[in-house]
């Protein structure tokens, strides 16, 4: 089985094209260019370089967040309407369920720490199986202060590694409160990959092999749906 993943929930844009849980090709790109001006590009030269095409993938998989609202719902979009017009199954992801595989085979928790601003972190908590196969969530997806977070973090008593695009902007704030306790990876392991969509991708798809509904998963409301929703409760005490 031959697919596709995309991961938009950030400033990087990861793709990959996978074959029965092996990665075949990967592309990554951090720069100040938007997802939508890099995804058809990248898709392209991935596609010619592992000389495949578009009608030979079985399935699209796509991450649909958290992370960036903007990049969650152009990552969506795109995997939706390659999905419709190649007539294939469309499988979704969740983002920090996918950089738990940068932790691949430790014995550390695995903590995903992705910048939601308003100094909060999107972040989970992740030990590996018994059986060493995939990463388990043992602490839910939330929105949570840093500082918070990370007195929560130090009672788990043991060390912790530290994945995500907010790893190397918080790490003095990290090391400062767990000390050798915490593990930080730097960038190029640490931000998100294709590599660790073609293996969460490969996870889901096992179980959901006729595809499914996909929407994006922000845990938290957007700025706008935030504001619409003052505007709402105004017009309601006002009419009322």
């Amino acid at each position: 089985m031959k697919y596709l993943t995309m991961d938009t929930t950030t400033r990087v844009t990861a793709l990959a094209l996978g074959e029965e849980g092996k990665l075949v090709a990967e592309g990554f790109l951090h720069t100040s260019k938007t997802h939508s001006e890099r995804l058809i590009p990248m898709l392209d030269q991935l596609l010619t370089a592992a000389s495949w095409r578009l009608q030979d993938l079985d399935f699209i998989g796509v991450v649909r967040g958290p992370g960036s609202f903007t990049g969650i719902r152009i990552g969506i979009a795109t995997a939706q309407g390659l999905a419709e017009v190649l007539d294939l199954p469309l499988i979704g992801v969740l983002s920090l369920d996918t950089l738990a595989w940068a932790g691949y085979g430790r014995n550390e928790a695995i903590v995903p720490i992705l910048d939601a601003r308003k100094n909060e972190w999107y972040t989970a908590g992740y030990f590996w199986n018994a059986s060493r196969q995939y990463p388990e969530c043992h602490i839910k997806p939330q929105a949570i202060e840093p500082q918070r977070w990370l007195e929560e973090c130090r009672r788990l008593e043991r060390p912790i590694l530290f994945v995500g695009d907010a790893v190397a902007r918080y790490a003095e704030l990290i090391s400062g409160i767990l000390g050798t306790q915490a593990i930080l990876l730097p960038d190029y392991l640490a931000l998100p990959r294709g590599a660790f969509a073609v293996q969460e991708v490969w996870k889901r798809y096992k179980d959901h092999p006729q595809g499914e509904k996909v929407e994006p998963y922000y845990i938290r409301l957007s700025e706008a749906e935030v504001t619409w929703a003052k505007k709402e409760e105004a017009n309601q005490k006002g009419n009322g």
